[in-house]
């Protein structure tokens, strides 16, 4: 009864997953089609190319929420019907939710990364909801003042939070471990496969750099701007974008990219 259960949890997710809210937010607020700009992938780090700092944090909470939210209400429901099995149904509610998102079968399955949206598993997990923060926050500082690469950025969130969580879950004995650790490394895996593209590119030196600070100073010009300006926010962002980061050549890179 309980795998038709986690069966249920996991189709759901998968649903919930499909909503895209880096498209919402892009097509909300700029009536335009993430899909068509920047490097074409609808997810947070496109939003933070093409829309700014604030955009692209909203998509990043609203992602979260879209995967750690449903995973975090299968924990309780599942654990109090059937103890044991509420990490299990996290997990399988989290990678159902991340499969949604990467695979949509409303948009002829060309979604995003699961980056924002494995934050969000491990940030709404009971235990580990602490750990995921402070790593987000390290990763946050190291995007803004040493490592320019976002893929590299989302390499170190992952690959950290799964072996902590691994760590965890296995020196502490929790029941059943083995199968929700394997969909924690199962879900690392497809999202770094998914950045095949970007990883190519760091090897031949050709992976478009983010510089945060600019877009940081950016919002700040543009809030500054608007105070006395009756133009539209488009001609606003575009006449005050400081870091100008997207040349002719990072351009034809990122539309590769998936």
């Amino acid at each position: 009864m309980i795998y038709l259960y986690l069966a249920i949890i996991l189709v759901l997710s998968y649903l919930i997953g499909n909503i895209n809210f880096a498209r919402i937010f892009s097509w909300a607020f700029a009536k335009k089609d993430i899909t068509t700009v920047g490097s074409h992938n609808p997810g947070t780090m496109n939003m933070l190319r093409t829309r700014g700092f604030g955009e692209a944090i909203l998509t990043l909470f609203m992602e979260a929420i879209k995967s750690g939210l449903p995973a975090l209400i299968s924990y309780f429901v599942i654990e109090h019907f059937f103890a044991g099995f509420g990490n299990i149904a996290f997990f399988v509610a989290g990678l159902g939710a991340i499969l949604g998102h990467c695979f949509p079968v409303f948009y002829k399955f060309k979604g995003g990364k699961g980056v924002a949206c494995t934050f969000g598993m491990f940030t709404f997990h009971p235990d580990l909801w602490w750990i995921s923060l402070i790593v987000f926050v390290v990763c946050f500082l190291l995007m803004l003042f040493v490592i320019k690469y976002g893929s590299v950025i989302s390499f170190i969130y992952i690959l950290t939070m799964s072996v902590t969580s691994t760590c965890i879950f296995v020196l502490q004995e929790y029941v059943n471990f083995i199968p929700f650790v394997v969909i924690i490394w199962l879900n690392a895996l497809i999202v770094i496969a998914l950045h095949h593209g970007n990883i190519k590119r760091l090897f031949t030196g050709k992976e478009s750099k983010i510089d945060l600070m600019s877009k940081l100073k950016k919002k700040k010009t543009v809030v500054s701007v608007e105070e006395g300006s009756d133009k539209s926010d488009e001609e606003i962002i575009v006449e005050n974008d400081v870091e100008k980061t997207e040349s002719m050549d990072n351009k034809d890179n990122e539309k590769k990219n998936d």
